[in-house]
């Protein structure tokens, strides 16, 4: 899973799918961090995404480092109820803190990924490499 969460890390813009009416919605998505093999995303409450999330929680992340080596990332989410991760976010990340200036923003709303799977693949022929978490 290293070489999963250092992908992650460097190429953090990506993709987010969710499901919306039975129909996929995907948009730009940016990965924050992975602790405690749970890995962290944030958004707003008034937002679709939000609404998507809440109604179907399984989403799937995909990422492309410049050497076209790709993570896919998927699983069940589960919503952050605590302050420590969304004063990380928010001290570690300039854009969200200019969108929600605190992590005690009420519209602020961090989730992650606890157990699911992450899958590494490129185009050199060889077999994708699958990890359970």
């Amino acid at each position: 899973m290293q070489e999963v969460i250092k992908i992650l890390a460097e190429n953090k813009v990506g993709v987010l799918s969710t499901v919306d009416e039975g129909k996929p919605r995907v948009r730009p998505f940016e990965f924050q961090f992975e602790h405690d093999d749970k890995y962290y995303f944030c958004t707003a409450n008034t937002k679709d995404v939000y609404k998507q999330l809440v109604a179907m929680p399984f989403v799937e992340f995909t990422t492309t480092s410049k050497d076209y080596v790709t993570v896919r990332l998927r699983g069940e989410v589960k919503f952050y109820e605590g302050k420590v991760i969304k004063e990380r976010i928010i001290n570690n990340n300039d854009l969200v803190r200019s969108i929600y200036q605190s992590a005690d923003n009420p519209v602020f709303e961090v989730f992650y990924i606890e157990h699911g799977e992450a899958i590494i693949f490129d185009f050199s022929g060889q077999p994708p490499h699958c990890f359970s978490f």
